[in-house]
């Protein structure tokens, strides 16, 4: 790595570079309201659906004037503010007209700098904004008056209201300095789901508890990803991508990336490239098959693959249904789902108050409703069909529970209760994890792919990639 300072300059001369053809890439295109922001005034609870976010944006000026009596809640699309609302207001008797929804169209990662636009208007209204875990402590760091958050307990939270809320959904949603400035209504736990015909055909195995026999930890997965290969005469792989392993694997880090200011690399991190090489040379992934791609979900219905690692909200289209083929499907119902190799968590959504909120009253409501209120989060999980982050309405939830369709009936609710309450992210986030986790998996995939030639060339490849996009931080972990 003798080269790093040398190459860091000539990344970050590129990374200029390419930001400022980017400005002037967006300084000609017009059409891109979502980059302005999308002003959505739920009209109708009843009638709350993604379709509703073309409705109120015929002047975002006098949309966000007139909101400041209402709760205005910052979120990237309505995937969950709608069916929340919905039944927020049958449950509580408010009604959708006391909510300012500000949609701003996007995909989760692209939340942050659209926010960042909107809250540098100080009249904008803000009450709640919904934020991710990756980047969450961008926000929850942030104690200024212009786009920081507030305490919980400045809007009357106190620690003993946690109790019944899962431990890492907690621990995500505190600052640095430890102070609780978000809750998650969901717990986003999730399981290694696999084909059930599949499984028996090639490895024996008719029930849940033998196929997680096969695959309890790393070790047990990549030999039986093995067996799976040999039976198959190397045409289905165990799963279809590294992408997905480095999910579940980076979940269960509790070492942060950045300690000190300095960027780390554990033996936990480097131990997954060694993993990830092993599991591509020898086909039990589906090689340079991209995540979330066309051909990604087509694998499920046919036998090329025999599993993918799903988190709570992949349940449905997100992931397995879809790549079942919809009910109906060609493997619609032949599939389970397990722990699999170690208890994971993938995404959620973590509730935090604006610094500027003038609607502290309904904004605690309104998040305990989803979280610290057992009947209100029991409420939630049945209309919405959500893991919920409160244990106590998931016991109330659980036995009653049908069962999915897609997995033959089975409840993957119990499964996610035993996942969830083995998570521990106590200590190991960092506000930079979303740039650092995405630049390391990017690096593992070019170095199965070739590009390096060495997992230490794929290390160095990733520091400096990391440096160019986060500058400010210390790399003496990688000179030399």
């Amino acid at each position: 790595m003798k080269n790093f300072k040398k190459n860091i300059a000539l990344l970050a001369a590129l990374a200029c570079a390419g930001t400022m053809l980017a400005g002037c890439s967006s300084e000609e295109k017009t059409d891109t309201p979502a980059a302005e922001g999308d002003t959505t005034t739920v009209a109708d609870a009843g009638n709350a659906d993604a379709g509703n976010a073309d409705a109120g944006n015929a002047d975002a000026g006098n949309a966000d004037a007139a909101a400041g009596d209402k709760l205005t809640v910052l979120c990237w699309n309505t995937d969950d503010i709608d069916p929340m609302l919905k039944t927020f207001c049958e449950q509580t008797g408010h009604t959708a007209d006391e909510f300012n929804v500000k949609s701003f169209g996007c995909g989760g990662g692209e939340a942050a700098e659209n926010y960042d636009n909107y809250l540098s208007d100080a009249n904008n209204d803000a009450d709640i904004m919904f934020v991710e875990a990756d980047w969450a402590l961008k926000y929850i760091n942030d104690d200024s008056a212009e786009t920081g958050t507030k305490a919980l307990s400045d809007i009357g939270f106190s620690d003993a209201d946690y109790g019944d809320l899962y431990g890492y959904t907690v621990e995500i949603g505190k600052s640095t300095s430890g102070v609780q400035k978000g809750l998650s209504w969901q717990a986003a736990a999730g399981g290694f789901c696999y084909r059930t015909d599949l499984a028996e055909t090639y490895l024996g195995v008719t029930t849940p508890d033998e196929m997680q026999a096969l695959i309890g930890d790393w070790d047990s997965f990549v030999a039986t990803a093995a067996k799976v290969s040999e039976a198959s005469g190397g045409q289905t792989a165990l799963t279809t991508t590294a992408a997905g392993a480095w999910q579940v694997f980076s979940a269960g880090r509790n070492t942060p990336w950045v300690a000190d200011n300095k960027l780390t690399l554990d033996d936990s991190a480097k131990g997954y490239i060694d993993l990830a090489k092993q599991m591509y040379d020898n086909g039990y992934i589906i090689k340079d098959l991209g995540q979330w791609s066309t051909d990604w979900y087509a694998a499920g219905q046919t036998d090329t693959t025999m599993g993918y690692f799903v988190s709570t909200w992949g349940f449905g289209d997100a992931i397995l249904s879809q790549a079942a083929g919809g009910e109906g499907g060609a493997t619609y119902g032949k599939w389970n789902v397990v722990v699999g190799p170690q208890p994971f968590y993938w995404g959620g959504t973590w509730a935090t108050v604006a610094s500027r909120c003038n609607n502290p009253e309904l904004a605690k409501e309104f998040i305990s409703f989803f979280t610290t209120n057992t009947e209100g989060a029991t409420a939630y999980a049945n209309d919405k069909g959500e893991y919920v982050s409160n244990k106590a309405a998931m016991a109330n939830v659980i036995p009653n529970y049908a069962g999915l369709g897609v997995l033959g009936g089975q409840n993957h609710f119990e499964v996610l209760n035993v996942v969830a309450d083995q998570i521990d992210m106590a200590g190991g986030i960092t506000p930079y994890d979303s740039t650092i986790k995405t630049a390391f998996n990017d690096a593992v995939t070019a170095y199965c792919q070739g590009t390096y030639a060495t997992a230490d060339e794929a290390i160095a490849g990733w520091a400096q990639n990391v440096a160019a996009a986060l500058p400010d931080l210390d790399y003496s972990n990688f000179e030399g």
